[in-house]
């Protein structure tokens, strides 16, 4: 039996990812468990399997269900070319992918409390005093307009969707200029560009 999911516009997704405790999930799994998560009413957070769970301290609550994720599987194959002696015999691998029930998200567990790993702080005035780009008042007129970048200045829109991810796309086109324009310089033997 084939089911299908339609996402609609009631589809509710959390303002964070599903973030995994130990490995990294792809950005499919992880929108896969997140609509899993909203099919069965269950919190988006952190996924871990029966045993990840139990290692830092935590059990699996009686009767949930596990989540499914998309597995890569490698195999080897032998091929035999010929029936002949002196013929060697190839070996290839190839992948393929399997839905597999393994994965737990944190409301399905219950144990001691679960405390996240811990980020790096990370402060964005520091950032963009480190690369000497300057944040000025966001001034376009155009809603649709997350950000801009001119000079050695950016601008995020008050309003941001993504207000942290506008400000690193920004600031990536501030420096990936910054080094076309000395890649250049460095060609032409002008220095006296000013950036």
């Amino acid at each position: 039996m084939m089911q299908t999911f339609s996402i609609t516009p009631q589809l509710r997704v959390a303002p964070y990812p599903v973030i995994p405790v130990s490995p990294n999930y792809s950005i499919g799994n992880q929108i896969l468990a997140l609509v899993q998560c909203q099919l069965r009413g269950l919190e988006p957070g952190p996924i871990n399997t029966f045993p990840g769970w139990q290692a830092l301290g935590r059990t699996v609550k009686r009767g949930e269900r596990a989540l499914s994720l998309c597995m890569p599987i490698t195999r080897k194959v032998r091929d035999e070319e010929s029936q002949d002696s002196e013929s060697e015999s190839h070996e290839r691998t190839f992948t393929t992918f399997i839905y597999k029930p393994r994965w737990f998200v944190l409301s399905q567990t219950a144990g001691d409390e679960f405390i996240s790993p811990c980020l790096p702080e990370w402060n964005a005035e520091q950032a963009l005093a480190a690369l000497n780009i300057e944040q000025i008042s966001f001034t376009h007129t155009d809603g649709n307009c997350q950000g801009y970048a001119k000079q050695r200045q950016i601008a995020i829109n008050p309003v941001a969707q993504l207000p942290h991810k506008t400000l690193f796309h920004e600031a990536a086109h501030l420096c990936c200029l910054c080094s076309y324009v000395l890649l250049r310089c460095c060609e032409n033997k002008s220095f006296g560009m000013k950036l």
